[in-house]
């Protein structure tokens, strides 16, 4: 009798913000969508769980490279609850779906092929412009109703941060200007004061 091949997976959570994060509820129905989907799979092996705090439009995503990496590495499938907590960036979307080695799975879509992923997608980046004008536009109305926007004691955050960096040099620099002096390099003395 033939073994039955697991299905292996990495698990990718992500909501935007650090607030988000903190209540646990996104990551948590998150979660819960995955679990229903992993119920209905035959003998299923979650070989890692990643949680990402980043927006999804955002370039730079470790978390999501290096879930793509335990991908390659153990032949899994990328499993996320919704397309868009991969990316809302249509580009860096058809990369991944367009790997040969990293297969797409997506809780709230389980017969999902490539090409409904990238009409999900599609979405996605819609959404996220959709998301930026209502942003712009709901600031341009706090303002012009006299809400002061950003944090009003900018000045004065600045001011302490720069007057604690003064402090630090003037401590500090007849030691940097010495390591300075012997030849050492920026990152050797970076060393030193860390």
């Amino acid at each position: 009798m033939a073994d039955v091949q697991k299905q292996k997976f990495v698990v990718l959570l992500r909501v935007s913000t650090k607030s988000q994060s903190a209540d646990g509820l996104g990551i948590a129905a998150q979660r819960r969508d995955i679990n229903l989907f992993l119920q209905h799979q035959e003998d299923p092996e979650v070989v890692s769980e990643l949680v990402e705090v980043e927006s999804g439009a955002k370039d730079s995503r470790p978390v999501l490279q290096e879930a793509l990496r335990l991908c390659r590495t153990h032949r899994a499938a990328l499993l996320v609850q919704k397309v868009d907590r991969i990316t809302r960036d249509l580009e860096v979307l058809a990369r991944i779906v367009k790997d040969p080695e990293v297969m797409v799975r997506v809780a709230s879509l389980p017969n999902a092929d490539n090409f409904q992923i990238h009409l999900f997608g599609c979405l996605a980046a819609q959404e996220r412009e959709f998301i930026s004008q209502r942003t712009r536009a709901a600031l341009a109305a706090a303002k012009a109703r006299g809400i002061q926007l950003g944090n009003p004691r900018l000045a004065e955050i600045n001011r302490t941060r720069k007057r604690a960096a003064r402090q630090f040099a003037d401590q500090h620099s007849n030691l940097i200007w010495s390591l300075r002096n012997k030849g050492r390099s920026l990152r050797e003395i970076c060393s030193v004061l860390n």
